[in-house]
């Protein structure tokens, strides 16, 4: 990485995770079992007060999610539009069939009013929904998860970038049936590679087994069941555990970060909203760009000052490979990517360089 560049959101590691990795590996759990596995797994079952599994990475929980879900060819599944295409792949590995629900204009994360209306006017009985928190923002997960128990739909928690985000004090991910977290290299806990599924004990039984490839454990290999190679590895576990202990720090940073931007910014960009009840990890400060601006163009401006930032997500019915599914909605989210971007937000960051981010986007304005 160049020392002068500022990157979008990189990994805050030092020399506590050079020490943890080479521990585990000392200990020669190289595998995906070993005592750093089933540590990281012990600590975040207690911040979740549910069970969790280790996996390889939040796609993999994804789809473990629907297989336990019981999601079969030709089921439907709900999804939120603007997320990471992960969302809406799982439900293709699963033959399933997804619908891609539209944004409200505050949280930006799926609209409760959308989804209930669809419920209500469809003849199709969809079998889950797959709520995103966008960006570390908390979705409105008490009114999506009474309209999910009102209709007997499966809900699965995408809490992939909201490790730390809370809603009437509760972890996100730990609401739903199912919660899916990510430890990829840029979210707020990472582990190069990796994520987690959150669910009861029951169904981490199962998960379990179908990640270690259904294998019965006997002296023979003997597989009951299609099973997946998904299981996070003890050394990937041991560098996990040590940025787990940073989770507070990290978060504190970040909403510092995100009240910096907002401060200073308030001109020259429109933020999401919170919700009273929730609190976020603003794993991304994110912000609306006035409408006479294409964000392209200030990222293209932020690049030539060596500083990284990037559009929101695409919505998932732009994508050529999502086109042809139902996209229920008036396009809200798709205002959101015409005058969305991602700012500068690791929990790295420091000050000087964010001083020096906001130089550049003030110049960008003034010019």
């Amino acid at each position: 990485m160049s020392k002068s560049r500022i990157y979008l959101s990189p990994p805050n590691v030092d020399s506590s995770e050079n020490r943890a990795a080479l521990q585990a590996l000392e200990s020669g759990w190289i595998a995906p079992v070993g005592p750093a596995l089933d540590q990281f797994e012990q600590e975040l079952s207690q911040h979740f007060k549910k069970k969790v599994l280790l996996l390889n990475s939040g796609t993999s929980a994804l789809h473990l999610s629907l297989i336990l879900a019981g999601i079969k060819p030709g089921d439907y599944v709900l999804t939120s539009a603007m997320t990471f295409a992960a969302c809406a792949n799982v439900i293709r590995y699963q033959q399933g069939i997804p619908i891609l629900v539209d944004s409200e204009s505050q949280t930006w994360n799926m609209d409760p009013e959308l989804l209930d209306s669809y419920l209500r006017g469809s003849k199709i009985k969809p079998k889950a929904v797959i709520l995103t928190h966008l960006y570390g923002v908390p979705a409105r997960l008490t009114e999506i998860k009474k309209i999910t128990e009102n209709y007997e739909i499966i809900l699965i928690e995408d809490a992939a970038e909201a490790l730390g985000s809370t809603y009437d004090t509760v972890p996100v991910g730990s609401v739903g049936d199912f919660g899916i977290l990510s430890f990829n290299g840029n979210k707020i806990v990472t582990t190069s590679g990796g994520g987690a599924l959150i669910c009861d004990e029951d169904n981490y039984h199962k998960a379990l087994h179908l990640a270690t490839q259904a294998n019965r454990g006997t002296q023979e290999y003997d597989h009951d069941l299609i099973g997946y190679n998904y299981r996070m590895s003890n050394i990937l576990a041991g560098i996990g555990l040590s940025q787990f202990e940073k989770l507070d720090a990290f978060a504190k940073r970040k909403y510092e970060i995100n009240g910096t931007y907002r401060e200073r910014l308030a001109r020259y960009f429109q933020f999401p909203a919170s919700q009273k009840s929730a609190s976020s990890n603003y794993w991304l400060t994110t912000a609306l760009i006035e409408s006479n601006i294409k964000p392209s163009d200030l990222i293209g401006w932020l690049e030539k000052q060596d500083i990284e930032s990037r559009r929101l997500w695409k919505p998932l019915h732009l994508h050529k490979a999502y086109q042809r599914f139902k996209f229920v909605g008036e396009g809200v989210c798709v205002d959101l990517f015409e005058q969305g971007i991602c700012l500068p937000s690791g929990s790295g960051l420091t000050e000087a360089e964010q001083e020096r981010v906001i130089a550049a986007i003030e110049k960008f304005f003034l010019s």
